[in-house]
């Protein structure tokens, strides 16, 4: 009876080793399915990088054709649409605005503007449309300017006129008012 005893057990430890065979077989089968989806997302993920990269490195190596008309369509936008006026339009916001990168903006106006940075351009616009509005409002005060221009704050106008013109925003005003008998 210990043979058939023991070959009983046999049987039942060999079903239970098929069993967990089976069972290793379907896990290790289910990993690398994952591992293949996981290496497929990768080399997805990999080859969108070096897309991204790729348009970047375009965009960064325009030729001065595209400079000369993103430059026009800078000047177009700005002006039809006057985000400047919103005190927090930056050269970010600018960038999204054209559908170009910061970087590309940053060399744009660094290699081919008087303004040696979009933050520059962007004041300069302010400023010009401040000296508007004192020419149109004189009644209104250095404050409701600055803060109509899209600056945001008195001192900064002021420091930016002056840069720009040589003229502090009350110099420039009294420019405009008729001579006192």
């Amino acid at each position: 009876m210990t043979k058939d005893k023991e070959l009983e057990e046999l049987r039942a430890e060999n079903a239970r080793l098929t069993d967990e065979n089976h069972r290793l077989v379907s896990r290790n089968l289910a990993l690398s399915e994952q591992l293949d989806v996981w290496h497929d997302t990768r080399m997805r993920v990999q080859l969108l990088k070096e897309l991204l990269l790729n348009d970047r490195r375009r965009m960064a190596r325009a030729d001065l054709k595209d400079d000369v008309e993103l430059l026009a369509l800078i000047e177009a936008r700005v002006e039809k649409e006057k985000p400047h006026l919103q005190p927090d339009f930056d050269a970010e916001a600018l960038a999204r605005l054209l559908g170009v990168t910061p970087l590309r903006l940053t060399r744009l106006f660094r290699h081919n503007t008087p303004h040696h940075t979009p933050e520059d351009y962007i004041d300069f616009r302010r400023v010009i449309s401040a000296m508007e509005l004192m020419r149109q409002h004189p009644n209104y005060s250095v404050a409701a300017i600055s803060q109509d221009a899209g600056f945001t704050s008195v001192r900064t106008f002021q420091r930016r006129m002056q840069q720009a013109t040589g003229l502090t925003p009350v110099e420039y005003r009294l420019m405009f008012e008729p001579p006192t008998p």
